[in-house]
This record gives C-alpha cells, structure tokens and sequence, in this order.
C-alpha cells in the first residue's frame, strides 16, 4: 500500500487514467477520503481510494486498468476493498455518481453527503483528525443539524461497532464542533455519554 498522500487533483488524474484503460464500463462505490475528495472538494489528502463494491464490471478489467493508471501517471495510488466502514443502516439506497469527472467509461459512485459524514465520525473513534474531514464538508457542503441528529438517531443504531458508547461520544464531540458546545452537550446526554471537551483546535 502507498505511503504517501494525494491531493483532489492527482487523484483525479489517477481516475481519468484508470478509465482510459478500461476496456469495458466498469461502476465503483467508494468511501473514505477519496470519495470526500474527489465528489465534494475536500482538500484533505488520502493515499488510497477505498472501494466497498463494484458495481458493475470485472475486478480483472478494473485492476488492469489500476496498474496501467499508476505506470503511466507515477501516481502509486491504493484501490483496494474497503476493510472497516462503519456507515448509516440505508446508505445504499442514498449513493450517487460524482459529478464533472470527464469520464467515458469509470462511473464513480459516492455516498450521500451526510452519510459520509457520519463515516468519519464513527472513523473518528479510532483516528480523531477524520474529524477535520467534517468540519471542512460541513465548509463547503453545510451540513443541517436535524439532518445529521436524525440520520444518527435513525440508522447509526443499527450498525455493529464493537463500542456503542464510544460511538456516542464520537458523534456529541463532533456535533459540538459543528454547531457548538450546547448542542454537543445536549447530544451528549440524550445518549448517556459525558460531555465533549473540546480543545482549542488551530483555526478556531
């Protein structure tokens, strides 16, 4: 796997090399930072595009084509299946192509942006600067505070993670970075977890 990281545009240049070399339509569902970067202009960088289905085409045809995108672009991008996603119950029926990409063959298919959204919250457990992923979505693509509490409340709940309160905490710390201390407290006592701390975080 690729050590290093890259921004929106080689991984751009990454895909559209991917699909020059394809030799049949191919349709991917992909998750992580690379569907953060590539479908809503998250400038966070990511070293791999994780995918959690291949929608149509062959797994062959597709990684040919990978291996060709990294010889010719000497970008060593990882595209590889997706090993832990903790994502809302009913993404699925939420998913959609990216937009703009100037691709004949590839269809890049992401999911909705709240729902990424919790992704990287429920990721945040484990890796807290997912977070900062968020924060810079909710920039661009303004998060709505019912939307988000209501999409937790209704889906989060059905996902297996090994740590429900974990989880909890995980999403009242980043609600109180989204939309402030109170409203993070009060997410924080609806679920029985104590109250985000914040630290002073650079830029804020």
């Amino acid at each position: 796997m690729s050590l290093e990281d890259f921004d929106r545009r080689q991984l751009l240049t990454f895909l559209r090399a991917v699909d020059r070399n394809l030799e049949s339509d191919a349709a991917v569902v992909v998750v992580g930072g690379a569907a953060l970067s590539v479908a809503y202009g998250v400038e966070k960088r990511t070293s791999d595009i994780d995918v959690i289905d291949l929608v149509r085409g062959s797994n062959a045809d597709l990684s040919n084509a990978v291996s060709k995108a990294r010889k010719e672009t000497g970008l060593a991008v990882s595209v590889s299946p997706a090993t832990v996603t903790v994502i809302p119950d009913r993404f699925e029926g939420r998913l959609r192509p990216a937009r703009g990409l100037r691709l004949r063959r590839l269809k890049f298919i992401v999911p909705e942006k709240y729902d990424l959204a919790l992704s990287k919250i429920a990721a945040s457990m484990n890796r807290p600067h997912d977070l900062d992923a968020v924060l810079e979505l909710h920039a661009k693509h303004r998060l709505s505070k019912r939307v988000l509490l209501a999409r937790f409340d209704e889906e989060m709940a059905r996902v297996s993670v090994s740590d429900e309160r974990q989880l909890a905490l995980a999403f009242a710390v980043a609600v109180a970075e989204l939309y402030g201390d109170e409203a993070g407290r009060q997410v924080a006592g609806a679920y029985g977890v104590p109250a985000p701390r914040l630290k002073a975080r650079p830029g804020k």
